[in-house]
């Protein structure tokens, strides 16, 4: 495959189990998990899309890593005790080999190689920080760190806010992307909502697309 950048796609997961409990009212447990298949299936494809490689899938368990394996990535172990750590560390070894770090999370639904361009693209060659936020909660759902500078993700509530105040103190550029694809993180019900809308079907086709259906599916009229 052709490389398209000089970073590495980090991708951090859940086991199923632990996905997406914030939809425990709409779905089942299995169906849960179907979904966050799905959805990293989707993410997978559009990094590739894009060119990059590799594409590391940090944590999660022994499904996430058959699925992650299965769809072009490279499965790795849990690396720290929070989101935040496991990034940290999982950028810190990108760039012990010479290589900047992607961060895109699995649950980017309507993520297309487009979408991932667009962050290459604005990192100017890598010579700034490229950020791109979420469209709820203040979060960030895409970050371009180029090797060499001494930036980690700080993700959460108003995360987008702590990462710009930080690239400021380190005096680095930052360049911002907005795109559908990057926008909408499903966690909450109204993400549901908002993804049932934007793809008719959406939810009949990610349990279809992984092969089972966990039960009655509640739907959005």
């Amino acid at each position: 495959m052709q490389q398209a950048s000089g970073a590495i796609a980090i991708v951090p997961m859940k086991p199923l189990p632990d996905s997406k409990t914030r939809l425990s009212d709409r779905l089942t447990p299995g169906q849960r998990g179907e979904l966050t298949i799905g959805m990293l299936r989707r993410v997978l494809e559009a990094i590739l899309g894009a060119g990059v490689d590799p594409i590391w899938v940090v944590g999660g368990d022994q499904r996430v890593r058959e699925e992650a394996e299965a769809g072009g990535g490279h499965w790795m172990e849990e690396l720290g005790g929070d989101l935040n750590e496991t990034l940290s560390r999982a950028f810190d070894l990108a760039f012990n080999l010479h290589r900047g770090a992607l961060y895109l999370p699995g649950d980017l639904p309507f993520l297309r190689a487009a979408d991932v361009h667009s962050v290459l693209d604005a990192s100017r060659r890598q010579n700034n920080i490229t950020l791109a936020p979420a469209r709820r909660d203040g979060g960030t759902n895409a970050i371009l760190v180029p090797r060499g500078i001494p930036f980690r993700p700080e993700l959460g509530p108003q995360s987008f806010t702590r990462h710009l105040a930080r690239a400021a103190e380190l005096e680095v550029s930052v360049a911002i992307c907005h795109s559908p694809g990057l926008g909408l993180d499903l966690d909450v019900p109204d993400d549901l909502d908002t993804a049932q809308r934007t793809e008719p079907n959406f939810l009949e086709q990610m349990l279809s697309e992984s092969g089972r259906s966990g039960g009655p599916i509640e739907v959005p009229s």
